[in-house]
């Protein structure tokens, strides 16, 4: 019967962990630091937070630190027992080199588990820490770039201004529930379009912000920004004028948290296959989708009406409601349909009826109703627009005795609704039966939804891939770890004779080699699916191949 090593194995391993967890120790606040420079200069930490995103960023970087500082341990501890010829010794008593890998073995398996674990359970958490620490909180970020003349970007949207200062929000009658308001001085702000171009802004001697904490907290949107000016210069696409109004404008700032797979664990990635709505930028777009088609399904609807009634009466925000009297609608453009008359030439009536039981009557040579476009990712409902050019305008008290008030080029009428507004009954179904339920069938293309059909096609496709890609990487890098053990161990035992330093190139430099493949292999996984994934394993399996070549030049010794 072989005797085991027992009390040899133990010595090497006690000195394998001292050093591992000494080199672990130093790698882990090497790379921390590292990490936590970027938004400390970028002013989105402040010193006290830099030193808790630290610590947060310490667990993560395990993943990294922990196979470099086994291999680097490996190599130290089995390159001093081989020039010692301690090696020689054992070889001498009958324990082979197999047997004197044992502890190297065993530690690189405990440190491949340890790391799947960490990436399963405890990496995705305090990621999600570190990320909280930057994006929760909108109005500490917020006071503090705008506050170093920095500009801020929320969700497609962009604010500058040359000073910001906090204010009570119970002193503001229309922000009381609001969780941070701040006054800008000499603000400027635009929106952006798909492309980051800028689509349309406005500036003012002064405006205020109020943040308000979504309800929407299941998908992300951690705060809804409601921007307040007045005495403004609105531009954009096809216009530029001054005005004394009030200016509100709304617009969701999503948590960036959710929308990386790397804050989640493997059952929640599973999850997420198959439920990948719960995923913030696919979300975003589904609900892109409902709003548009809900305004789809409001013209549709008036389209009907008009067409077998001559009139469609819908409510109006303010508690009115108007009747349009005409034929039917026109072609689609985008969000926007030409109201016709049902016999060519004739004028389009729409009367407006408010609560007061003021009636007001307006007759036009042409009309148009055009969705409003707010931020539609903090719309509840679809609101529109009718456009009336060339108005004569009547109004009175009663319906009867109607006098003249006076002619206009361009009428507006803001505020209508839809009669039942589907744009919650679309959220809530799936991708694919919103999909379904949209395919305009003799309608022609609407843009609109078609440009958000495609988006939340690709953007599920590409989180699918994403999936797959984070999944298989946290087990590659478990298997990494294991492998890299190995090779530090049976290179220093093969190199017995070369500096340390020079021992541990030769295991190191094929392991970064390795994790830069598992790296790159992610990416491509993410961008076009299985080549990445063979990059991947390809990289792990190399490296085995590598350790079991060189294991098999030291047995033969």
């Amino acid at each position: 019967m072989v005797k085991m090593p027992t009390t040899l194995w133990r010595l090497v391993t006690l000195d394998l962990w001292k050093l591992l967890l000494l080199t672990t120790a130093i790698l882990v606040g090497v790379i921390s630091f590292a990490v936590t420079i970027g938004p400390l200069s970028d002013g989105e930490l402040s010193p006290f937070d830099a030193i808790r995103f630290m610590l947060f960023a310490s667990v993560p970087m395990l993943a990294y630190a922990l196979p470099f500082a086994a291999g680097f341990a490996a190599t130290l501890v089995f390159h001093r027992m081989a020039q010692d010829n301690e090696l020689l010794a054992a070889h001498a008593g009958g324990i082979g080199h197999g047997k004197i890998l044992v502890p190297a073995l065993a530690t690189g398996l405990v440190l491949a588990v340890a790391v799947g674990v960490m990436s399963d359970q405890i990496i995705p958490r305090f990621l999600r820490s570190m990320e909280r620490l930057i994006t929760e909180d909108v109005a500490k970020m917020m006071i503090s770039r705008l506050g170093q003349g920095q500009t801020v970007e929320f969700g497609g949207n962009t604010i500058y201004a040359d000073a910001v200062q906090w204010l009570d929000p119970s002193k503001m009658a229309n922000a009381s529930d609001a969780k941070d308001v701040f006054v800008l001085t000499r603000p400027a702000f635009t929106s952006l379009d798909e492309n980051k171009k800028l689509k349309a802004g406005f500036t003012a001697e002064r405006a205020f912000i109020a943040i308000r904490q979504s309800g929407d907290t299941a998908h992300g949107t951690g705060s809804i920004v409601t921007l307040f000016a007045e005495n403004y210069n609105s531009w954009g696409d096809g216009y530029n004028f001054e005005s004394t109004d009030g200016l509100r404008y709304d617009f969701a700032v999503p948590g960036t948290f959710r929308d990386d797979p790397k804050f989640w664990s493997f059952a929640e990635l599973k999850d997420l296959k198959k439920h990948p709505k719960k995923i913030t930028k696919v979300w975003q777009w589904h609900k892109r989708i409902a709003y548009r088609a809900a305004a789809v399904a409001m013209m549709q609807d008036m389209n009907q009406n008009l067409r077998s009634s001559g009139q469609c009466e819908l409510p109006l925000a303010d508690g009115g409601r108007i009747v349009i009297h005409g034929g039917r609608l026109g072609q689609v453009d985008w969000l926007s349909r030409p109201i016709l008359p049902a016999r060519q030439g004739e004028p389009i009536i729409v009367e407006r009826y408010s609560k007061d039981g003021r009636v007001s009557r307006f007759v036009a040579q042409s009309a148009t109703i055009d969705t409003d476009h707010p931020e539609e990712l903090a719309a509840e409902m679809v609101s529109a627009k009718i456009v009336l050019e060339e108005v004569t305008t009547s109004a009175n008290s009663q319906a009867s005795d109607e006098h003249v008030t006076g002619r206009r080029r361009v009428q507006t009428i803001s505020g209508v609704h839809a009669v039942d507004d589907l744009v919650k009954a679309y959220e809530d179904m799936s991708l694919a039966e919103l999909l379904a339920e949209t395919n305009y069938k003799g309608e022609g293309v609407i843009r609109a939804v078609g440009e958000a059909q495609y988006t939340a096609n690709k953007k599920e496709g590409e989180i699918q891939r994403e999936i797959v890609s984070k999944t298989h990487q946290r087990f590659a890098m478990s298997a990494a770890c294991l492998v890299m053990v190995l090779i530090g161990a049976t290179m220093a035992i093969k190199l017995r004779a070369a500096l340390p330093l020079t021992v541990y190139l030769w295991a190191f430099l094929p392991a970064l080699g390795a994790v830069l493949a598992i790296s790159m292999g992610e990416q491509f996984a993410h961008q076009m699916g299985w080549p990445g994934l063979v990059l991947m394993w390809g990289a792990i399996v190399a490296l085995a191949v590598y350790a079991g070549a060189i294991f098999r030049q030291v047995a033969k010794r």
